[in-house]
């Protein structure tokens, strides 16, 4: 069964654009995990 988003952080909960990523590492990931950051903290959207 599918669960929906519950946008109200709970206490302790880190927000995904506080996290920081590894910009060093050679693999394409990181890239990847910015650009969802950014359009997941974008608020336009």
């Amino acid at each position: 069964m599918r669960k929906t988003h519950d946008p109200q952080p709970e206490l302790g909960e880190a927000g995904i654009e506080s996290i920081e990523l590894d910009l060093r590492s050679k693999n394409d990931i990181p890239a990847l995990l910015i650009g969802l950051q950014h359009l997941y903290s974008d608020e336009t959207s």
